[in-house]
């Protein structure tokens, strides 16, 4: 049996599962663009971070850790009316972004953008036949 949603309620239950897709998009693109990553030390891969409205410098060091890296926000918390930037801000990153790496080809960024965009529509879809 469908769900019943009052009409005052309508606005409030779609921006809830807007904002569920919106955290499972961040967090999964996040995690496909390290698993993609090329890796020597592990610096690039660990040097990924999230940000919310903004973009910013970071840079993991020595680090290997591939937890997620929140910039300007708490993970978790993905809202539908922000603007989230998974990036990369160590001076190497475009060069491997377009295929110096023999461990990945140029366009594999493009490629997990495509990847995202077809998964947010699976997870709309999904979402909207819930309940």
């Amino acid at each position: 049996m469908a769900r019943r949603i009052r009409l005052d309620q309508i606005g409030d239950y779609a921006e809830d599962k807007l904002n569920q897709l919106m955290r499972v998009v961040v967090l999964e693109t996040d995690a496909e663009l390290k698993a993609r990553s090329p890796v020597d030390t592990g610096r690039f891969r660990a040097s990924w971070a999230i940000g919310e409205n903004q973009t910013g410098n970071y840079d993991a060091g020595a680090s290997t850790s591939t937890a997620p890296v929140a910039l300007n926000y708490t993970l978790g918390n993905e809202k539908i009316r922000n603007v989230y930037n998974v990036h990369n801000s160590l001076p190497y990153a475009e060069p491997l972004a377009n295929g110096t790496s023999k461990q990945a080809r140029a366009g594999w960024v493009d490629l997990v953008a495509k990847q995202m965009t077809k998964r947010a529509r699976q997870l709309a879809d999904t979402i909207g036949r819930q309940d």
